[in-house]
């Protein structure tokens, strides 16, 4: 069994039910890695050269709304915040930029609100439309990509940023005793 919002059994699933189940997995890791924290503990930054979690979290909900929403033709959820985009600046750079850091309350509430619209917006996918991109969208027209694509990036890129999270608060000496949490489901 697998999946905190929605319990999936992991066989005999097609392409459409993996994405969902991949995203709800995703997410709700997402979650459990920083819904815990003060917002001072994800606004440090615990090594040098390095991001905090605060910026991680939130490069991987821009990262979500943009594949999860915007390019399958919805209406992005979370505002786009150039102080939160890895690809396009430094470590230095970034944190000249950071000003005032998210809450955790405010990430919390951003990653619901992305949720609603990610899984509202595959609802009204058919597993047809995964094989084909998405016309008018630049993000397909520059790659030959087709709509599972993007789903599947944003997944596979929010768990790799979520293991630098868990990375981070190991250093900071924020995991339980056994140095990982017991998982929702376990």
């Amino acid at each position: 069994m697998i999946g905190r919002e929605e319990v999936k059994l992991a066989r005999n699933t097609d392409l459409l039910g993996a994405i969902r189940i991949g995203l709800d997995e995703c997410m709700t890791a997402l979650e459990e890695c920083f819904y815990d924290l003060s917002d001072e503990q994800v606004s440090v930054y615990p090594l040098a050269e390095r991001h905090n979690i605060a910026t991680i979290v939130m490069h991987c909900l821009m990262g979500l709304d943009n594949y999860g929403v915007a390019c399958q033709g919805g209406t992005p959820a979370v505002e786009y915040e150039g102080r939160f985009d890895l690809w396009a600046h430094s470590s230095e750079e970034l944190r000249a930029m950071q000003g005032t850091p998210p809450t955790v309350a405010d990430m919390l509430e951003k990653l619901r609100a992305l949720r609603h619209a990610v899984f509202t917006q595959l609802e009204s996918t058919s597993p047809d439309e995964l094989m084909r991109p998405r016309e008018g969208i630049e993000w397909y027209e520059q790659s030959g990509r087709v709509t599972s694509d993007a789903y599947l990036r944003t997944i596979m890129h929010t768990m790799a940023h979520t293991r630098q999270v868990w990375m981070l608060r190991g250093v900071m000496g924020l995991t339980d005793r056994d140095g990982w949490p017991e998982q929702h489901w376990a």
